[in-house]
């Protein structure tokens, strides 16, 4: 008999997708039913095809974006899920929304498992301690063990009292393949691609919100000062996005030459823009993870990331793949973009070494992940004198557990 897992998502995003698709196909022992609590966000627009996922696929709301959802009817609609599936686990992703709280307790009662995902990380915003204690007690009570995206969110989690041997890591991952592909398509097409897209032969890539946590008024400075000390050996600078910055960033670069603003493309077409580029940067002052990291890593670029970035530790190899630069730091930042566009560095080499890196962090890791925390923690939780053992552990045996 297959054992069921319930994932809560706040919107299924395209990322995600391949993982939970992953899951299924690598562990057909269990059930995966996911639930988006809403079909779309006001801040993003996907575009996601809905279409053979390969995954068991609601929504809560089909109607209503995320950010208008009452609280009440979120937590009433997910209980209602959980009540008719009747899972043996219960997948969480963070605790901000009502649906995600009402899923812990929900599981807590039933004495079902309780996974916490999730990438926050303590710099990624202002922190007030009293709320971190409040919020840690709520996560230890609630939670059985958490899937975490690298050692800074762990970090945050022991931060806040959740024991190490509790968490995992390994969850913010990409299809790598899948822009890999895009990418080898663009470069075997490049110079008609560049005419026909308007792009430079070299470039800095942007791709993000045009928003205030980006930090693209000082990345546009930075490359002015990159371009003056460059003269004609600079690379353009490509901003792929869109957001409630783009008015003042684009009075502002009226004067820069070199920067191409390439507008809001899906991540399927992001590939394009990956493979013509000599480098991503991203200089965000808050980003609790950075997946286009993932993306650019896995199209074999170079990377320039902000230290505030959740991804730096286990991503960014400063003089192997990238550099890591002060966001606030504008002088910084251009002298880094001029060391990375110069004779003294092998950008092939450095995207290769990007590819290598991130091939540990793919949806097929990801789903091995989050097995392996599911099933240890289960084994746990069955000879743990504080839980009793009763319909979880007769629930939950998975027909390939790990000796």
């Amino acid at each position: 008999m297959k054992t069921t897992i319930c994932c809560l998502e706040p919107v299924l995003a395209p990322y995600s997708v391949p993982r939970f698709k992953a899951f299924q196909s690598l562990r057909p022992d269990y059930s995966v039913k996911v639930m988006a609590l809403s079909a779309r966000e006001q801040l993003r627009e996907w575009g996601l095809s809905k279409q053979n996922l390969g995954f068991d696929y609601v929504e809560a709301f089909s109607e209503e974006s995320l950010e208008n959802l009452n609280s009440r009817a979120q937590a009433e609609r997910v209980i209602q899920w959980l009540m008719s599936e009747d899972p043996a686990v219960v997948v969480i992703t963070g605790y901000f929304l009502a649906g995600m709280r009402a899923a812990a307790r929900w599981a807590r009662f039933h004495k079902r498992l309780s996974i916490y995902i999730g990438d926050s990380q303590w710099g990624d915003r202002r922190r007030n301690p009293v709320k971190e204690w409040i919020k840690g007690w709520w996560a230890r009570r609630h939670y059985d063990a958490a899937f975490a995206a690298g050692e800074r969110a762990a970090a945050y989690l022991q931060m806040m009292g959740f024991p190490r041997e509790k968490i995992w890591t390994g969850y913010d991952v990409v299809d790598n393949q899948a822009f890999a592909a895009g990418a080898e398509v663009a470069r075997q097409d490049a110079a008609a691609l560049r005419l026909r897209l308007n792009l430079p032969e070299k470039f800095f890539l942007f791709v993000g919100r045009f928003a205030p946590e980006k930090n693209l008024p000082r990345l546009v400075e930075a490359y002015a000062s990159y371009r003056h000390a460059a003269g004609t050996d600079a690379w353009g600078l490509v901003l792929v996005g869109g957001g409630p910055e783009e008015r003042l960033l684009r009075r502002r670069v009226e004067a820069i030459p070199g920067v191409v603003f390439a507008g809001s493309h899906r991540s399927d077409e992001l590939g394009l823009y990956y493979g013509l580029a000599s480098c991503l940067i991203l200089p965000s002052v808050s980003e609790t993870w950075g997946l286009v990291v993932n993306e650019a890593m896995a199209a074999s670029l170079p990377v320039i990331v902000s230290h505030r970035c959740g991804c730096v530790a286990e991503l960014v190899r400063p003089g192997f793949n990238g550099y890591v630069v002060d966001p606030l730091d504008v002088d910084g930042m251009a002298r880094t973009m001029g060391i990375m566009s110069s004779t003294l560095v092998d950008c092939a080499s450095m995207g290769e070494a990007s590819r290598q890196i991130v091939a540990l962090y793919t949806p097929e890791t990801w789903a091995n992940s989050l097995a392996d925390c599911i099933e240890r923690t289960a084994a746990v939780c069955r000879k743990s004198a504080l839980k009793p053992a009763s319909s979880l552990a007769k629930s939950f045996q998975p027909e390939n557990q790990p000796s």
